[in-house]
C-alpha cells in the first residue's frame, strides 16, 4: 500500500474516532491503537480472515488454500481432534494474508477476544461454518455479516465480494461426493444459508455460500504442514469446491485500497465503540465513588444534627432541673436555718440531681454515637462507598510508596511487515488506567494536602475504639485530667455584684427567702463538700451554691406620705361670705377624701412593685446561679459531646479527596460525550 493513500486527511471521521478514543483511553491506549493501525495500513496485500466456530474446519481449509497455492504450510497450522488453534496467526499466499483465528463458542475468554480483535482487523472474511449454518451462534454471527457487529446503530458491512460464508466438511453429510444426492444437499446448504441471511442483509447484497470440501475424507490430515502439496488431494476437483472458492478470494488481490479504506473504518468504529463502553465503565464507576462520598457526607451530617438536638435537649433539660431545684430550696429555707445545714441541703439535692441528668445525658450521646458507627458500618457494602472506599485506598497506597506516577503501560512497537495485536479488552484496561494516573499525578503535586484529608480515615478504626457503646461508661479524654467526675464550677462570690442587697427583706410580708444573715451564711465554702453524685466526689466552690440573700437593711424609701390639702386663704369679703362656708366645707372633705384614697392606692402599687422588683432579682439570681452550676456539670458531658461530633465528621470527605475525583469525573463525562457524538456521525 502506497504512503499516499496510508496518509490520512486531517478531519476526516476516522481522525475524529482516533482523537477522541485518546481522550478517553490516555495516550497510551491512543498509542497502542494508533501502533497497530499503522502496521495494518502498511501491509502490502489484503488480509483475509478466517472466523468462526470451533471444529468447523478453519485450519483444514487454511491447509488446502495454502497447498493449491504453492505455499509452504506453516508448523502451527496443525489438525486433530484436539484443539489446536489459540492464537491469531498469519501467512501470505498467492496476493492475499490468511489470519487463522481460535474458533468461538471455545469456551475461553482469551481466544474469543484474539478472534474479535483480528476480525476488526480485516480485509475480507472467510465466514467458516459447520452444516448448521448460523444455528451455532445466530445473533453473533448475523451481527458480523450484516457489520451491526461493529456498530449497531450505523452497521459496517464488508464490501461486495469480500465476505464469503462457506460451509465445510460436505464430505461427512452421509451422501457419496460427486453423486446427484450429494449436490442435492449443496444445493439445499445454499439456499438455506442465504435464507438465514437474506432478510438481514437485502435481497441483492446477501452474499453467496461456498459449501467446501478442504480435505476429502480427511485423507491429508496426518500430512507434516510443512510437507503439504497439492497432490495430497487427489480427490474432489470436480465437487470440493475448492476452485470457485479461490477464484473469488483471488478476485480481492487487486482491491486493496478499496477494501483497506473500509477496513480503517471498520477498525476504527470498533475500537472507539469498545472505548466507549470503557469509558462508560470509568465514569459509572467515579459517579458511584462520588455519590457514595456525598451519601457518607449526608450520613454524617444527619448523624451531627441528631447530636446537636440531643445536647440542646440535654442542656436545657439541665438548666431546668436547677432553676426548679434552687427555687424549691430557695422557698422551703426557713429564715432560723444556720447556712451549714443550708449548704448541706443544697449539695445533696442538687447532686442527685445533677447526677441523674449526667447519666443520662452521656448514655444518650454514645448511644447516637453507636447508632452512627453502625450505621456506617451497615452502609459500607453498598457499590457507591465501596468504589469511593477504593479510592481511598489507592490514594493511601499511591502516598505510602511516594510513587509520583506509575508505569506506562507497554505501547506495541510497530513491525513494517508483522500484525501488531491489541485485544479488545485491554482498551478497558487502558481507560482505567488513563483514570488512576490522572488521580496520582494531582495527589504527587499535593501530598501534604492529600495526607491531611486521609488522616480522618486511616484512623477509622482507632474512632471506632474510643466511643463506648451504649451501657459503657465512657473514657476520660486522653489531654484531660484523670478524674472525670470532678465537675468544679466558677469558685468567686455567690452574688458580687451586690445579689445579697437585692433579696427581699425577711420581714416583708411576701418573702419566702432566708433573712439577710441567714443568705449571707448560707454560701458554702470552697474547702466544704461532703456530697457525692453518681460520677464520683464532686467539690462545689462557694458560689455554687450561693442562694439569694436578703437585701440590705432599709428599702429604699418610697414617695413621702401626701399631706393633707389644708384651707386655702380666707373667706371672701362682703356679703356673699356666710352663703359660701357651706359649699367650701364640703369641697375640704371631698378633697381630704380623694388624697387620702390616692395616696392608700399607690401604697398599694409601690408594694406591688417592690414585690414585682424582689420576684424579679430572685429569678436573675437563680437564672445566674443556674448557668455557673450548669458550666460545671457540663464540663466532662461537653468533652464527650466534641469527641462524638469529632468522630462523626471524620465521615466527612475532604475537599482534597473530592475534587480530583469530581474532576476527573467531569473529564470522563466530557470524553464519553464527544466520542458518543462522532460515533452517531459515522458516514453510512
Amino acid at each position: 500500500m502506497s504512503a499516499a493513500h496510508a496518509a490520512r486527511e486531517p478531519h476526516d471521521w476516522a481522525s475524529r474516532a482516533e482523537t477522541a478514543v485518546r481522550e478517553v483511553t490516555g495516550p497510551a491506549g491512543a498509542a497502542a491503537l494508533a501502533g497497530s493501525w499503522a502496521a495494518i495500513a502498511l501491509r502490502p496485500v489484503p488480509t483475509v480472515v478466517l472466523y468462526g466456530p470451533q471444529n468447523a474446519g478453519k485450519t483444514s481449509l487454511l491447509r488446502r488454500l495454502l497447498a493449491e497455492d504453492g505455499t509452504t504450510v506453516p508448523g502451527w497450522a496443525a489438525v486433530s481432534a484436539r484443539k489446536e488453534t489459540f492464537a491469531a496467526d498469519a501467512v501470505e499466499s498467492g496476493g492475499l494474508r490468511y489470519v487463522d483465528t481460535p474458533g468461538l463458542m471455545s469456551g475461553d475468554p482469551l481466544h474469543t477476544e484474539r478472534a474479535e480483535t483480528a476480525l476488526a482487523e480485516a480485509d475480507a472474511l472467510l465466514l467458516v461454518l459447520n452444516r448448521r449454518g448460523l444455528a451455532a451462534d445466530r445473533p453473533h454471527l448475523l451481527a458480523v455479516a450484516t457489520g451491526s457487529h461493529f456498530h449497531a446503530d450505523r452497521p459496517r458491512p464488508f464490501p461486495a465480494g469480500a465476505l464469503l460464508p462457506v460451509v465445510t466438511m460436505a464430505d461427512r453429510w452421509g451422501a457419496d461426493p460427486g453423486t446427484e444426492e450429494f449436490d442435492e444437499l449443496v444445493r439445499e446448504t445454499r439456499s438455506a444459508l442465504h435464507a438465514q441471511l437474506a432478510p438481514h442483509t437485502g435481497e441483492r447484497s446477501t452474499p453467496a455460500a461456498h459449501v467446501v470440501v478442504a480435505d476429502p475424507y480427511q485423507m491429508a490430515a496426518g500430512v507434516p504442514a510443512g510437507e503439504l502439496r497439492p497432490e495430497h488431494y487427489p480427490l474432489g476437483d470436480a465437487w470440493d469446491g475448492i476452485a470457485a472458492l479461490r477464484s473469488a478470494l483471488h478476485a480481492l488481490a487487486g482491491r486493496t485500497a478499496e477494501l483497506r479504506a473500509h477496513t480503517r473504518t471498520r477498525f476504527w468504529t470498533r475500537h472507539a465503540a469498545a472505548a466507549l463502553d470503557a469509558g462508560r465503565a470509568e465514569l459509572a464507576e467515579a459517579e458511584a465513588a462520588l455519590a457514595g462520598a456525598c451519601r457518607q457526607r449526608d450520613r454524617a451530617l444527619l448523624h451531627e444534627a441528631r447530636l446537636d438536638a440531643a445536647c440542646a435537649a440535654a442542656s436545657a433539660r439541665l438548666r431546668a432541673l436547677l432553676r426548679e431545684e434552687l427555687a424549691r430550696l430557695v422557698d422551703a429555707a426557713p429564715p432560723a436555718e444556720i447556712a451549714e445545714a443550708l449548704r448541706r441541703r443544697a449539695e445533696n439535692r442538687l447532686a442527685t440531681t445533677t447526677g441523674a441528668w449526667r447519666a443520662a445525658a452521656a448514655e444518650e450521646v454514645r448511644r447516637l454515637a453507636f447508632a452512627a458507627r453502625a450505621e456506617t458500618a451497615a452502609a459500607a457494602a453498598a457499590a457507591g462507598n465501596e468504589a469511593f472506599a477504593a479510592y481511598v485506598d489507592e490514594v493511601v497506597e499511591l502516598l505510602r510508596s511516594d510513587a509520583a506516577e506509575a508505569p506506562e503501560p507497554t505501547v506495541p512497537q510497530v513491525a513494517p511487515a508483522g500484525a501488531v495485536w491489541l485485544g479488545l479488552g485491554p482498551l478497558a484496561l487502558a481507560a482505567r488506567h488513563e483514570t488512576r494516573r490522572r488521580l496520582r499525578e494531582h495527589h504527587a503535586e499535593h501530598p501534604e494536602e492529600t495526607r491531611r484529608a486521609l488522616a480522618d480515615f486511616t484512623a477509622g478504626e482507632a474512632r471506632d475504639g474510643d466511643t463506648p457503646a451504649p451501657g459503657q461508661a465512657a473514657p476520660p479524654p486522653a489531654d484531660t485530667a484523670p478524674d472525670p467526675g470532678a465537675w468544679h464550677t466558677e469558685t468567686g462570690p455567690a452574688a458580687d455584684d451586690g445579689g445579697a442587697a437585692d433579696q427581699p427583706d425577711a420581714s416583708a410580708s411576701d418573702a419566702t427567702a432566708p433573712d439577710a444573715s441567714a443568705s449571707g451564711a448560707s454560701a458554702p465554702d470552697a474547702s466544704a463538700s461532703d456530697a457525692s453524685d453518681a460520677y464520683g466526689p464532686a467539690g462545689y466552690s462557694a458560689d455554687a451554691y450561693g442562694f439569694p440573700g436578703a437585701p440590705a437593711a432599709g428599702l429604699p424609701p418610697g414617695p413621702p406620705p401626701h399631706a393633707p390639702a389644708g384651707r386655702g386663704g380666707g373667706a371672701p369679703a362682703g356679703h356673699a361670705a356666710e352663703a359660701m362656708v357651706g359649699l367650701v366645707e364640703e369641697a375640704l372633705v371631698f378633697a381630704a377624701w380623694y388624697h387620702l384614697e390616692r395616696r392608700t392606692r399607690k401604697q398599694a402599687a409601690d408594694t406591688a412593685r417592690e414585690a414585682a422588683r424582689r420576684a424579679a432579682r430572685r429569678r436573675a439570681a437563680i437564672d445566674d446561679l443556674t448557668e455557673r452550676i450548669a458550666a460545671g456539670r457540663e464540663e466532662d458531658w461537653l468533652r464527650l459531646v466534641a469527641a462524638t461530633r469529632t468522630a462523626i465528621r471524620a465521615g466527612i470527605p475532604a475537599d482534597a479527596l473530592m475534587e480530583p475525583l469530581r474532576a476527573e469525573r467531569d473529564r470522563l463525562r466530557r470524553a464519553v460525550g464527544t466520542l458518543d457524538r462522532v460515533l452517531g456521525e459515522l458516514p453510512l
